[in-house]
Order: structure tokens, then C-alpha cells, then sequence
């Protein structure tokens, strides 16, 4: 059977590996670069164009200076992805069921069609555990990676072509009730040919990607925070613990010097000095030491036995020289 301090020290072992594991991760979640595809005096076509001709994800964090509605009040800013399927010519958009089709409908009759939807996006602020440094886009994620909050957006899809240049366009705006409509993305085609598909995007802070880092913070966060509440709980119970104990300490500390300016001020008053009462305490302490009760709890004890019969055979042979005297 495990003996009471080796379970003590296994406990403490324990919680300074899950300490350690916390400031590890917390020193990565804080000093990890942000490194990012997207230059800095980024035009807003060329990252953009770049991604999603080669077939991937991008993703877009956008915060256009009005807060979307979550279920428990608003966010500040919200993501959308996008992949464009050049073979079929379509956009998939995170949050819409279906991809939609691009340069449809360019002729005459259905220039600058408008077809509104509403999607289903990621949505976050920049504060809570994110720190100052961290970018926009960084922070909106990460900030809903802890919450997995998430916000009705209308859009407008707006088709329509340029037939002096024979361009097409395709545009996702956002549609703000009462303050005009913003482009998320535009995408244009020359004529029929896919590889002169150029994309657009607003510029920061208006709208970011995130960092390549991302990923991995999206990770660390996911094992930090419940780390974070298990210490925050050990810590503030061992906080009110201490904070208990001292408590107590000071009363009793408060009780007893109140006491003895008590018995003290009594002591005075009745001629007596103070040595007096220790000696009066120390003899009721003797008394309680060898009294039968205490003898009985600490168990028998043959010094201790030994000694209390000398004296109760010296007590009784000095109580009979003094009758015999008499």
C-alpha cells in the first residue's frame, strides 16, 4: 500500500509535468513568428490569383468596420474560404452548401444578374488569450478556435461582362443593411481563356490571411486551454486554502492575545503577578499530562510508568512521615 508522503510527492511530480507541459506550450503559443505568403505592400490580386489558380484553400479574414451577429452578441470580424475548381468554374465558399458557378451568366439579358445568399462563417474578436502582437487574421481565428462561435453573413453574387474588352467578372459582396455593399472577392476572365482568371481581395486591415503558424497555434490552443482551467483551478484552490488557514491562524492569534490582556488585566487587579499565572497554567498543563486519560491515549510506556509509581510511592511515604510527625 502507497504510503501518504510517497502519494503527496507523485501528486506534486505530477502537477509540476503538467506545469511544465503549460509553460511549454504557452512560450510557443507566444513567441512563434508569424510568417506569411502574403507580402506586406500586397496589391490584393497577387497572393490571391496565386492561391487559387494552383487549386488551393484561401482563406480570408475580414473585418469591414461593422460587427456580425453571433448567439450571444457580436464579433468584430469573421473567415470565409474559398477553392476555385478552374475544370468546372466553380467557387466553393465555407458555410454555403453548394458551389456556385462562375461566369454563367454574361450575355446580354443577364448582365449584372444579382442572386443573395447567406453563409455560415467563423467569427471572432482579437482579444481574450491572444496577445497584442498578433495579426488580425491570426487572432479572429484563434479567438474562435476557443469559442466556435459562428455568424449568419448575407451576400450578393453579381455577375456581369465588359464587352469592350470582353472581360467577365464575378463579385462577392457583403450586404450591410443600411451602409451599401463591400467586395469580399472579384474574380475576371478575358474571354474564355482560364489562365488569365485574376482574383482580388480587399486590402489589410480590411481583409488578411493567416499566418503559416496558424495551424499550429490552432493545435496548441486546443491542448492549452484546458490546461489553463485545470491549473487556474489548482491554483485558486490552494489560493483559498492558504488564504483559509491564514485566516484561522489570525484569529487564533487575536483570541489568545486578547485573552491573556484579559486574564493579565485580571491578574493585576487582584495583586497577583503575571509569573504567577504561568506557573498556575504550567501546573494544570502537568496535571492534564499525567492525567489517566492521556496515559491511556499515549499507550503504556514503562519509563514513563516507572517514574509515575516512584512518585506516587514518594507522595505516599511523605504523606505518612507527616501523620507520623503529627
Amino acid at each position: 500500500m502507497i504510503g501518504p508522503w510517497k502519494l503527496a510527492r507523485s501528486i506534486w511530480r505530477l502537477f509540476l509535468a503538467i506545469f511544465g507541459a503549460w509553460l511549454l506550450l504557452a512560450l510557443l503559443w507566444a513567441l512563434l513568428p508569424f510568417p506569411s505568403g502574403e507580402r506586406d505592400n500586397d496589391n490584393g490580386a497577387d497572393y490571391a490569383t496565386k492561391v487559387l489558380l494552383s487549386g488551393k484553400t484561401l482563406c480570408r479574414v475580414y473585418r469591414q468596420g461593422t460587427s456580425v451577429k453571433v448567439t450571444d452578441g457580436s464579433r468584430i470580424g469573421f473567415a470565409l474560404d474559398y477553392e476555385l475548381d478552374i475544370s468546372n468554374l466553380t467557387l466553393a465558399i465555407s458555410g454555403l452548401e453548394q458551389p456556385l458557378h462562375v461566369f454563367r451568366h454574361t450575355l446580354a439579358e443577364d448582365n449584372g444578374r444579382t442572386e443573395d445568399v447567406e453563409v455560415i462563417a467563423r467569427a471572432g474578436d482579437t482579444d481574450g488569450a491572444n496577445l497584442p502582437w498578433f495579426p488580425q487574421a491570426d487572432a479572429i481565428l484563434l479567438f474562435w478556435q476557443i469559442h466556435r462561435e459562428y455568424a449568419s453573413v448575407p451576400l450578393t453574387i453579381q455577375r456581369s461582362a465588359e464587352e469592350a474588352g470582353d472581360v467577365q467578372k464575378f463579385d462577392i459582396l457583403f450586404n450591410k443593411q443600411g451602409h451599401g455593399d463591400d467586395v469580399l472577392l472579384s474574380l475576371k476572365m478575358w474571354g474564355n481563356d482560364t489562365s488569365t482568371i485574376r482574383a482580388s481581395v480587399p486590402l489589410r486591415p480590411h481583409s488578411s490571411s493567416p499566418s503559416y503558424t496558424y495551424p499550429i497555434r490552432a493545435v496548441v490552443i486546443q491542448a492549452l486551454a484546458p490546461l489553463s482551467i485545470l491549473i487556474n483551478v489548482v491554483f485558486g484552490s490552494l489560493a483559498g486554502l492558504f488564504s483559509t488557514l491564514m485566516s484561522w491562524i489570525l484569529t487564533a492569534i487575536c483570541v489568545i492575545v486578547l485573552a491573556s490582556g484579559v486574564v493579565a488585566t485580571g491578574m493585576y487587579c487582584l495583586g497577583k503577578r503575571p509569573f504567577e499565572f504561568v506557573d498556575i497554567v504550567g501546573d494544570e498543563i502537568q496535571k492534564l499530562r499525567n492525567s489517566e486519560l492521556m496515559r491511556k491515549w499515549r499507550g503504556p510506556e514503562s519509563g514513563e510508568g516507572g517514574s509515575a509509581g516512584n512518585t506516587q510511592e514518594q507522595k505516599k511515604s511523605s504523606t505518612e512521615t507527616e501523620v507520623n510527625n503529627v
